[in-house]
């Protein structure tokens, strides 16, 4: 069994790891409207991956890889950052329909993420 500084240096790493790709995809296009699109794309994609990588793991003794997975995931994925940029950006209708679609889409995509890779009852 790891230990707690073990478990926290990965997930620290992950989270710098998954930071890092973050800011490198937000700058692929630097464009109010591609950043949005980014943001929402990292969110639906980081919750699906995090969602898969939990479902797989389920039930195994896997505590350093789901620690490297919630802070690639976390360090990865913009939800506080999602907040401002629903509340700033400019144009009223896409900041409501991205507040709204986030959230259902990314949720939707962490359950479907666990659905596929649990492993099946014995």
């Amino acid at each position: 069994m790891p230990t707690r500084p073990a478990v926290s240096a990965t997930v620290a790493f992950g989270g710098a790891v998954g930071a890092v790709v973050r800011y490198e995809i937000w700058h692929w296009r630097d464009s109010p409207k591609w950043l949005l699109i980014n943001t929402f794309g990292i969110n639906v994609v980081g919750c699906l991956l995090l969602g898969a990588t939990l479902g797989y793991l389920s039930g195994r003794n896997a505590t350093l890889t789901r620690a490297a997975a919630t802070g690639l995931a976390c360090g990865f994925t913009t939800f506080s950052f999602y907040a401002l940029q629903g509340i700033t950006h400019d144009g009223a209708w896409k900041s409501v329909l991205y507040i709204v679609a986030t959230p259902v889409v990314a949720v939707l995509a962490l359950a479907a993420g666990a659905l596929v890779t649990r492993p099946a009852p014995r």
